[in-house]
């Protein structure tokens, strides 16, 4: 796919949200963070080679889509006493775009900065950034390895916050026009979730219950932390100053992202 018809695709291909089920226990909690925290932490999604230097710039934007059906389990069962949920969703994937800035700093260190764009009717609000050293190229083989350490806060709909925080190992082959990359690393993540207010009423944006051992009395919140290791596969490929890239990012579940940008 040129990187034209990717930019078109990507534009077209609309952000959706999704129901987060009310009444969640601890278990529920942790469900919620890992399929939407730590799924939605920051990508490479560009060649593995780093920038260049001073001159170094690329700009891009990126489409994501995370497996969201299992949520639909969790929570209080609708119609049950005391139970908010109106009914089980039908919501099995979210999707979200990213905008990302990235420019080399010095030799190989390159710094990116990303964020949802304000578009559509959803309220997900979404920043962040990665530095990425590029610490070793063979001299003979069109190889080399980079460290990365990203971060990343999501606010969705103003029910669940999260902050990620990771680092990855990343080895990169570039032949050509194409870039293909792999590697691992460690990501953690910790959602916070919206309680009832100090009546002990439970609004829209409430997701756990008054009586929730957890529940922190002083702000109403709860959080809950998750640290999981996760592998990344990628390619990029090039055309003059336009690029297309494609990565999974396979945590328990695998997520999938596309991006077409302009790298000078």
């Amino acid at each position: 796919m040129r990187p034209a018809l990717l930019f078109l695709f990507l534009f077209t291909c609309q952000a959706n949200a999704f129901q987060i089920p009310k009444g969640l226990t601890a278990g529920d909690r942790k469900e919620v963070v890992r399929t939407v925290g730590l799924n939605s932490a920051n990508k490479l999604l560009t060649n593995p080679y780093p920038l260049g230097g001073y001159s170094g710039f690329e700009i891009g934007y990126s489409m994501e889509f995370v497996n969201v059906r299992d949520l639909r389990r969790l929570g209080c069962t609708p119609g049950g006493a005391g139970c908010a949920n109106t009914g089980y969703s039908d919501d099995t994937e979210w999707r979200f775009s990213r905008l990302t800035i990235g420019k080399g700093l010095y030799n190989d260190v390159d710094l990116f900065f990303s964020f949802i764009p304000p578009t559509g009717p959803e309220r997900i609000s979404d920043y962040g950034g990665f530095l990425r050293w590029s610490f070793f190229q063979a001299q003979f083989l069109p190889i080399n390895l980079s460290a990365l350490v990203h971060f990343n806060q999501l606010n969705f709909e103003d029910i669940y916050m999260n902050r990620n925080v990771g680092a990855e190992l990343i080895a990169g082959v570039n032949v050509d026009n194409f870039a293909l990359y792999f590697g691992g690393g460690v990501v953690e993540a910790r959602g916070t979730f919206i309680g009832p207010d100090l009546s002990g009423v439970c609004a829209n944006d409430c997701r756990v219950g008054a009586g929730d051992p957890d529940l922190n009395t002083g702000n109403r919140t709860v959080s809950n932390s998750l640290r999981e290791t996760h592998t990344v596969i990628g390619l990029s490929l090039h055309y003059d100053n336009l690029f297309a890239a494609a990565q999974v990012d396979r945590y328990r579940d695998a997520v999938y992202s596309l991006k077409a940008g302009l790298r000078f």
